[in-house]
């Protein structure tokens, strides 16, 4: 959407990269492929409404939070990620249009109106 569409997102990385944990049929219910990770272990009963709960909170969050967002002088959003990716990302840096177009695909994803 933005003059940046289709090109890899530039990143800042200011710490060592790091192995992978947890890999592929690991018995806590942990899978890595393709850069992304799953953890399916969660094992709730019908009477554990709080656990229930907190997973429906979480589920629910926004996917950033607004009071990281700052605007660089050059007019790129700046967004210091809560935890550094494996790779030794610790920020994430986009245009204004690309940030707006990510949001469109997560709302369209989670069927937002």
């Amino acid at each position: 959407m933005g003059p940046r569409t289709g090109q890899k997102l530039f990143t800042l990385q200011t710490v060592a990269a790091w192995q992978d944990e947890c890999q592929q049929g690991d018995p806590r219910g942990a899978a890595n492929a393709g850069g992304f990770s799953l953890h399916a272990g969660l094992d709730i009963a019908p009477h554990q409404r709080a656990k229930l709960e907190r997973l429906c909170r979480h589920m629910s969050r926004p996917p950033m939070a607004e009071e990281r967002l700052a605007l660089s002088a050059s007019g790129q959003v700046r967004y210091p990620l809560k935890t550094a990716y494996r790779d030794g990302t610790t920020h994430i840096v986009l245009d204004p249009l690309d940030l707006m177009a990510g949001f469109a695909a997560w709302c369209r994803h989670r069927g937002c109106t």
